[in-house]
């Protein structure tokens, strides 16, 4: 194996000596080794991020708590995903009022006969082409996860899943990350960081610490965070249910039963999320709903 020095790495990089050297000394540069008194760095080891963004995510702030989901997880086994499941009248239901959860979420109720409606295959009257768009676009993003169980999450298929979802609705700019800075930074050293770093920061994350957790922590940490971040033009709060969804299904999960009477209780636990780093709240409601929407398949068997 190829080793560099520090001044490589800065150069490699565009970070100062000092800075590659205090990141060795905080052990944050995979493969580094101190010989003497100077380090060497494996060549093809990758710029490390930059933790000051990402603080609050740290394990030692992240607040998950001791949820037992043992009883969740035989739900999982008992009643696997399949196909015809998803094809079915009841995910259709469950379909039909995530969407009506999701579309409250951002303070724009869609009325639950246009759900129906649409979601029927029919056109209706009273709902705008984007309406139409959006409905069917979410439950196709969703069916189309039973292809990708167990799946990588990254910013590539965050932004895949943000284009399907506004195909031919916002063709322009669906999948396209915003330009500006985070509109809710967690502290002023945030403020200047852009979306896309943002966005980067939060998938090293992810691939380092979250993704050997359990799924219903994944959904929630990375919903919480695309409503922080904000990263697309417009319809966050929607992307934000279709990728917390997208990760329960593709880990083998059912949808959550959700309703618009849930927004009150989610943004609280989101508040609490932003604020505190605390997310045994908003995982908690996932597993209850979770473990509704498999309630509500046994009582139609």
């Amino acid at each position: 194996m190829k080793y560099i020095g520090i001044k490589e790495a800065a150069r490699k990089w565009g970070i100062s000596d000092r800075r590659v050297r205090i990141l060795c000394q905080e052990g944050r540069i995979e493969g580094a080794i101190k010989l003497e008194w100077s380090w060497t760095i494996p060549s093809d080891t990758p710029k490390p991020t930059d933790g000051r963004s990402m603080r609050h995510l740290k394990n030692y702030d992240l607040r998950l708590g001791t949820i037992d989901i043992s009883g969740l997880n035989e739900l999982k086994e008992k009643h696997r995903l399949t196909f015809e499941m998803i094809r079915g009248e009841r995910f259709t239901e469950l379909v039909k009022d995530l969407i009506g959860f999701a579309s409250a979420l951002a303070g724009n109720r869609i009325d639950p006969r246009i759900l129906n409606t649409v979601l029927s295959g029919k056109i209706s009257q009273s709902a705008t082409l984007e309406e139409h768009l959006v409905i069917v676009n979410f439950r196709s993003v969703l069916i189309g996860q039973m292809k990708n169980i167990d799946g990588e999450w990254d910013s590539r298929r965050l932004l895949s899943l943000n284009r399907s979802m506004l195909q031919g609705v916002d063709d322009e700019k669906g999948g396209v990350l915003r330009d500006g800075v985070v509109e809710r930074p967690l502290s002023e050293k945030d403020a200047n960081l852009s979306v896309a770093l943002q966005i980067e920061t939060l998938f090293s994350q992810y691939e380092m610490e979250w993704k050997r957790i359990h799924p219903v922590f994944r959904s929630v940490l990375l919903y919480t965070e695309i409503l922080r971040i904000r990263p697309f033009e417009r319809f966050n709060e929607e992307f934000a249910v279709l990728v917390l969804a997208s990760i329960l299904i593709s880990s083998g999960f059912i949808l959550p039963l959700f309703d618009a009477g849930d927004v009150e209780e989610m943004n609280a636990a989101t508040a609490v999320a932003f604020r505190r780093g605390y997310y045994q709240d908003l995982a908690r409601i996932i597993e209850r709903k979770l473990m509704e929407g498999y309630r509500t398949i046994e009582e139609n068997a």
